[in-house]
This record gives C-alpha cells, structure tokens and sequence, in this order.
C-alpha cells in the first residue's frame, strides 16, 4: 500500500501539540535498552560502509542529535550535519563542539553539484514526505563515484510493529498521555518498501543488510534495515 493511499488517522492538535514539544526526548530514548542496541548498530554498519570515505567529505542529512558522531567508529576527516531543526543542531554543539553543522533543507541543500564524496541518512528518510526530491538534491551533490548510505526502520514490517507495540509506544503513552499510534503513522510517512522503491529510481542497491537477524534478509523480520548505493548517472 502505497503512502498517498494507506489509511492515517490524523493525531489531535493537542497530541501534535505536545510531540512538536517533547519529540526531542524520543530522539534520545531510543538509543537505551534493546531498541538503542539495534539502533546502535545501524550506525555502525554505515560507518563501516563508509571508511573509505572517513579522509573526505561527508555529508550526513536529517543529523538530529548527532548520534551518528556520537556511536560511529570513524574519526572523519570533514563532516557536516545538516537539518532542518535548530533545537536539533544546538544540541549537536553542545554535545560535539567543533562539529560543522548547517540549518537547512534536505530539499534545497545549499552545497554544490559533485561537492560530496558520501552521504549519510540515518533514520531520516521514512519522515519525508517529498522523498525523491531530497533524493534528487543528494543526486545532485554527491560525486558520480560516491556512495549513499541509508539506515531505515522497518516501518510496515511484523517485527517492527511488534517490538514498537512493546517499546516506544508504552513509554510515549505512560509518559506524556499521547496517541502513539496516530503519531507515528503521520511522522513516518514512509514503508521500508516504499524508501526502497523511491531510492531505486536515482540509486542502485549494491548491498542491503538487515538487523537483528541479517540470516533473514527480508524487512518484515528485522527492525532495522541498511543500505549502500550508488548514483545512477543521468537516472529518467
């Protein structure tokens, strides 16, 4: 089911309200427990992915608390975070100083054509709602020779369904009194397979590989999923 037809209930005003409010701390939460472990390791197979870029220029989209500096293992020689939340990049700042960090949109990056040897997105991808046009901008910047990692969550899949129903949802509920389920269905716009059938118009898939049970190569039975691609040059 595509993401113009799959039925949304839309949150109250008050729900978004309070999740425009409070959104930050979930950023954050999930990096503890069982969800933070399959989280954590998301980073590390793109970081892995991406060591051979670490003496370049990286570009991470939808950098949010800076997880990706905080959990991945290369010591880049030149990374930049971009967002489009302020609140999200100052507290980039305060955790790593130092870091370059630019407040803009994944659709209208203000960065050159062929400026970036690699681009990252980690867990951004399923809240866009205008996905191929971020994807053509990153088509834009990156070199012909470059790589696009993705980490994603395996939105419409069992596992994830599942492991969420046990999670996120009980402590967002408890905690702040809100519907977690209508909350989720408006920010993650996107399906794992859907993420996928947009990606493969611009990029081809060179290697996809699955978390926690990568001997099960299919989303449904995973919570996290990765992929390395390349630019299609000149894509339809």
């Amino acid at each position: 089911m595509s993401s113009k037809t799959r039925n949304r209930h839309k949150p109250s005003e008050r729900d978004l309200a309070r999740w425009r409010q409070i959104n930050e701390d979930l950023l954050d939460w999930l990096y503890s427990g069982l969800t933070g472990r399959f989280q954590i390791a998301g980073h590390r197979l793109l970081d892995l992915w991406a060591k051979g870029y670490a003496n370049s220029i990286i570009l991470e989209v939808g950098c949010g608390h800076g997880h990706h500096v905080r959990y991945g293992e290369n010591k880049y020689k030149t990374y930049i975070g971009l967002d489009v939340e302020r609140k999200f990049l100052q507290t980039v700042k305060s955790r790593f100083p130092g870091t370059v960090l630019i407040n803009g949109d994944v659709y209208s990056m203000p960065l050159r054509d062929n400026s970036v040897d690699c681009v990252l997105s980690v867990y951004c991808f399923e809240h866009l709602r205008r996905l191929p046009l971020c994807l053509a901008e990153i088509h834009r910047v990156i070199r012909p020779e470059g790589l696009l990692l993705i980490g994603l969550p395996a939105e419409g899949g069992l596992l994830y369904r599942v492991g969420r129903s046990l999670t996120s949802k009980p402590y967002m509920e408890r905690r702040y009194g809100i519907d977690y389920n209508a909350i989720v269905q408006w920010e993650h716009w996107n399906t794992f397979k859907e993420v996928v059938e947009m990606i493969t118009e611009q990029f081809d898939i060179i290697e996809k590989k699955f978390i926690p049970f990568p001997f099960l190569p299919i989303a449904g039975a995973n919570v996290i999923g990765c992929l390395k691609t390349k630019p299609i040059i000149d894509p339809p």
